[in-house]
Order: structure tokens, then sequence, then C-alpha cells
């Protein structure tokens, strides 16, 4: 309720979540503003009302929509020079490819540079497979974790809990932390950074709160 009125979305739909803890982070959101609404300030409410209002009558297209990115996934696209940031990508990368291979039955090619490879069709298939279950509001978030790290190996890591929303970004902006440490602070590049984080936080309060039974 905002005050003695059910919220409506932004395309007036009725506000309808399904756990009290989404509902709760929601609460908080509107609950810190005061005298202006200050949509940008309320991460979560957005991406919730972004779910509802443009995917859910959509939902298959953007289940495919997020799919895809398992064709091209961050991960499997490894630098060759300079040394130390392909050094830095084969170890931090490598284990979560491992973890898509062994625990989604996703084993992917890797390749150096950005001429395209094909995965193998069988490990796109079960990239997608758990998609397949999920409602809106999962998949809104999935797809907002993979946009901000470009691999949908990173976002079902953190659907099922391998990483956190910060690990995933982290490691998928390697590249641009190198940047930052090689040539100092950049700041349009920082702010993209922190764009990303703040993006996929809000998804991961919506995957944490969808996962409690209340």
């Amino acid at each position: 309720m905002l005050d003695a009125n059910e919220l409506k979305t932004t395309a007036k739909r009725d506000l309808h979540l399904p756990s009290r803890s989404l509902a709760m982070a929601v609460a908080h959101e509107w609950n810190a503003q005061e005298r202006d609404i200050l949509p940008q300030t309320m991460p979560v409410t957005q991406l919730v009302f972004t779910g509802l209002d443009n995917f859910a009558d959509v939902l298959d297209e953007i289940r495919d929509e997020t799919a895809h990115y398992g064709e091209t996934d961050l991960l499997c696209y490894r630098v060759t020079e300079p040394r130390a940031l392909a050094a830095i990508q084969d170890e931090q990368w490598q284990p979560l490819l491992d973890w898509g291979a062994k625990q989604l039955d996703a084993p992917l090619t890797v390749t150096r540079g950005i001429m395209a490879v094909t995965q193998p069709r069988q490990s796109v298939a079960a990239l997608r497979r758990p998609l397949a279950r999920l409602g809106v509001l999962h998949i809104t978030a999935l797809r907002t974790l993979v946009g901000a790290t470009g691999s949908l190996v990173l976002a079902l890591a953190v659907y099922f809990g391998r990483l956190s929303p910060k690990q995933a970004v982290e490691l998928a902006t390697v590249e641009e932390c190198f940047q930052i440490e090689t040539w100092g602070s950049d700041e349009e590049l920082e702010a993209s950074l922190m764009g990303k984080l703040e993006d996929a936080e809000a998804a991961g309060v919506i995957l944490s709160s969808l996962s409690r039974s209340d």
C-alpha cells in the first residue's frame, strides 16, 4: 500500500509480489523517499516494475534473449595480450566454466581474441534449461545480471548461490579493472562499473527475496 491506496506499477498495474521479503525490499525503498520520488534511488522497485510491465506478456521472448548469451558468453573470450591480463582471465574465469560444465552439464569452448566460436548445442541447451521453469521476476533478475556481466554462466552462478552479485561483476570486469590499475583512474569507466554493480545488486535482492519461503 502507498498511503491508503494500493501501489501501482508504472503501467498502472496492481503491484502483487510473490514473497514478503521482496515486498519489504520494495517498501524499504519507498520509505526512504522524502518529498520527491526519485526512481533512480529505487533500483529494486524499478526492476520489479520493468518485469511486470514489460516482460510478463513476452516472457518466452525474454527467456530466449537471455539464453542467447550462452552462445557468446564473456568467459569464453579471452585476450592474448597483455599476458598479465590473459593470466588473470584464465585464473579467475576458468573455475566458473568448470563449475558450469560440472553442475549445469554445459562445457563451453574457450577462444582467444574476438573471433566467434560456436558452442556445443547440448551445452547451450543445458544453460537454457534452468530458465524454462522460472517466473517473470526471476527472469528479470537474471536478464539484468546477464546485462551487467555479459555472461549467462555468471548470472546462473549467482542464481544457484555459487557467486554473490558483487563477485559476478568483479569477475566480468577484470579487464576494466586492469586498465584502471595500469593507466590510472577513469571517471567514465568507473561510473560504468558502479552502474553495473548497482544493477547486479538489485537483481540479487530480487533473487534472494524470491528464494525465501515467506
